[in-house]
């Protein structure tokens, strides 16, 4: 019976999460499934829309959504690819670079509170158990 309840469990703390992204981002203008991009695109300055979708696993529909109101929000500038016109390249502006700080803190206290009452050797396995699921899950993608 326990095995049934992963799936169930890892939407739950993904939805946790954003939840709490959204409580202490509100006074940003991101919202909790907004706040992942902003470190991708910090990290990658002309980043593809495809190429977030890829990193986020969210489909390209989804990327279109969340980037239109990051851009319209001032956070990104989305531009033709000068050497593939059909890809749209992705920058933040200095309001995204101001909020990353505060996107960095959110989810160190997201972690702290969840990992909370737990040793260091318990967070280390499950960090390299979920490790190696993600990277199954990619796989099998």
């Amino acid at each position: 019976m326990k095995h049934q309840h992963l799936m169930r469990n890892i939407n739950t703390i993904a939805r946790c999460a954003s939840l709490f992204r959204d409580e202490h981002l509100k006074d940003t203008g991101l919202s909790g499934w907004q706040a992942p991009y902003i470190p991708e695109i910090i990290k990658t300055p002309g980043i593809t829309q495809e190429e977030l979708a890829q990193k986020l696993h969210v489909n390209r529909s989804n990327v279109t959504r969340q980037l239109t109101l990051l851009e319209d929000n001032g956070f990104v500038i989305r531009k033709r690819c000068e050497t593939d016109r059909r890809s749209v390249e992705v920058y933040p502006t200095d309001k995204a670079r101001e909020a990353h700080t505060r996107v960095k803190a959110v989810y160190k206290e997201w972690r702290e509170l969840l990992f909370e009452g737990m040793s260091e050797k318990e967070r280390n396995m499950l960090e390299i158990m979920l490790d190696g699921l993600a990277k199954r899950a990619e796989e099998l993608r």
